[in-house]
């Protein structure tokens, strides 16, 4: 399973040769978040020089985030703000990277294994499907700029002002528990705020894109990522007033906010041998957390 991070900034961590097998180029990476279990990971790419890589299959459902620079995807040339996802042994066409580009890219269920395709695609069967429900797999590419935010489908009055951009949403049925993942961008408006404390029963990651998002764990400014296990309490958000704040999610499920008010986390004791100011316990359970995000503020919990 992945730990629990909140919070990071991708400029803290170290940078690896990038998990691209079958692949020419010169590429490095850095881990957002692994799962050692079965192989999944978040992670940011950047291509020092220009890549490139033939046709073939994933060992995982794959998905690619364009931060910046361009690929071009069989005969489809995607700029900043595209999106793709291929599910796991689907036939995927050949991918060129320009050199400088930045990407996000995430793996589920499974290792960065790639096997080449050794002939046409017309001699080949896809044979992807999706995480959670039963339908064929398709290849999913999406360009955000073309998009229109909508308004949040997921929650009413109090979280109104909130706009999203889905692009992708597993076609799992009804009677799978909400557990079909769900990728989308979201944009807080400038101001926005909230003053609650939610929980879901999914899993919850972001990277933060644009501006800023002040919470009960830090602030999410640009680079700073999130790997919320589902449960975990988190909220009283404010927006940032020059642009608000503009952050990539993924999801396990559909996203249900179940809503705690007058919150509030009394630990009260003694000390016997230790100074409770300098050499005070923390809380169990504080997630991961880079440098530069700062001290914990444990009185704001």
């Amino acid at each position: 399973m992945r730990p629990h991070v909140e919070l990071i900034q991708a400029e803290d961590l170290c940078w690896h040769a990038a998990e691209l097998y079958g692949g020419e180029g010169r590429v490095r990476q850095r881990n957002l978040s692994y799962d050692e279990e079965n192989g999944a990971a978040s992670t940011r790419l950047h291509f020092d020089s220009a890549w490139h890589r033939p046709a073939g299959y994933h060992n995982a459902d794959v998905e690619w985030f364009v931060m910046d620079g361009a690929v071009k995807l069989g005969d489809r040339l995607l700029g900043k703000g595209a999106y793709f996802r291929a599910p796991a042994g689907l036939w995927v066409p050949e991918i060129s990277v320009q050199a400088g580009s930045e990407i996000l890219l995430f793996r589920e269920y499974g290792d960065w294994g790639f096997t080449a395709a050794k002939g046409n695609r017309d001699k080949f069967v896809p044979r992807g499907g999706n995480t959670v429900s039963d339908e064929p797999g398709e290849l999913t590419v999406v360009d955000t700029s073309r998009m229109e935010w909508m308004p949040n489908v997921y929650e009413g009055d109090t979280q109104r002002f909130l706009k999203l951009k889905l692009l992708y949403l597993d076609p799992a049925s009804p009677d799978d528990n909400n557990t079909g993942f769900v990728t989308m961008l979201a944009w807080a408006p400038p101001g926005w705020s909230d003053n609650r404390m939610v929980h879901h029963p999914v899993f919850e990651e972001a990277y933060s894109l644009d501006g800023h998002l002040v919470y009960n764990f830090g602030t999410l400014d640009a680079g700073t990522y999130f790997f919320r296990p589902a449960r975990v309490k988190h909220g009283h958000f404010v927006a940032g007033e020059e642009k608000g704040w503009t952050g990539f999610f993924r999801l396990d499920g559909s996203l249900v906010n179940w809503i705690t008010v007058n919150e509030r986390v009394i630990v009260e004791g003694d000390a016997v041998n230790y100074d409770p100011v300098t050499e005070a316990p923390v809380i169990a359970g504080i997630p991961v957390r880079s440098r530069s995000t700062g001290e914990w503020d444990l009185d704001g919990w």
